[in-house]
């Protein structure tokens, strides 16, 4: 008989959640993918560890608000209702985002 407890102090495996609505699942799919592409692009411009850590903490203030949109649960608190603001963009990511507003290229 052997004992599958883990060893002291180890953490424990981190334990996927139950699937939600097909919605959900999409948007889940969808940062995962944004979030291995930025990490490629990390790791093949050897970004500097601030810089990720804080496109990393962004990226997950704009996934606790949109899932928490989708379940229709109020934000948290201020921040979340109006997030900082970069200091500066990128003319790739102007370009990005009025793309996006104008639902062009669907």
């Amino acid at each position: 008989m052997s004992n599958t407890s883990a060893a002291p102090g180890a953490k424990s495996p981190i334990t996927p959640p139950s699937p939600g609505t097909p919605t959900e699942t999409l948007v889940r799919n969808a940062l995962d993918d944004i979030v291995v592409v930025v990490g490629g692009a990390a790791a093949l411009h050897q970004l500097n560890d601030d810089v990720v850590w804080s496109v990393m903490k962004r990226l997950d203030r704009i996934r606790v608000r949109l899932l928490r949109d989708l379940k229709g649960l109020a934000p948290r608190n201020e921040e979340e209702l109006n997030g900082p603001k970069p200091p500066r963009v990128h003319p790739a990511v102007d370009e990005f985002l009025a793309r996006n507003r104008a639902g062009m290229g669907e």
